[in-house]
């Protein structure tokens, strides 16, 4: 499908909020000239749960919430519930590729990239560099 539209792992989402963060300019910059282009970033709902997690803990309750709304009613993030069969398909990716460093959610990523053919991810993580499936982006 559409190049516009990239899924979005937790490290992105983090980077971009945290000023503090490495890639947190690399984020910014990224995310201005997706959003520019007409890009969309296609947010799972187990990536929304990981990241409110880990923000929380970073951050506090008061800047999760923040995020949290941003991430749920703005029109550039495109929810994607991964469902029943999405999340068979992230537990056969997580067998599948157990010799991996792979969390939960990157397979759930992996899973999602698939059933929606979308090539690109908005991460850091350097596993998604293992995946041929997708391509790490920025």
């Amino acid at each position: 499908m559409s190049d516009a539209r990239i899924l979005i792992d937790t490290g992105a989402i983090y980077a971009f909020v945290t000023r503090t963060d490495k890639h947190h300019r690399d984020a910014l910059a990224f995310t201005k000239t997706c959003l520019k282009g007409g890009g969309a970033f296609v947010l799972a709902d187990i990536v929304f749960a990981e990241t409110m997690t880990l923000l929380k803990v970073r951050l506090g309750a008061a800047t999760t919430v923040k995020v949290g709304r941003e991430l749920r009613q703005n029109p550039a993030y495109l929810w994607i519930p991964l469902g029943a069969e999405g999340e068979r398909n992230t537990w056969a990716v997580f067998q599948q590729y157990e010799d991996k460093d792979w969390s939960y959610t990157d397979c759930a990523i992996l899973a999602l990239a698939r059933r929606l053919n979308i090539s690109k991810v908005f991460s850091f993580d350097q596993h998604f560099h293992q995946m041929s499936a997708v391509v790490r982006v920025p």
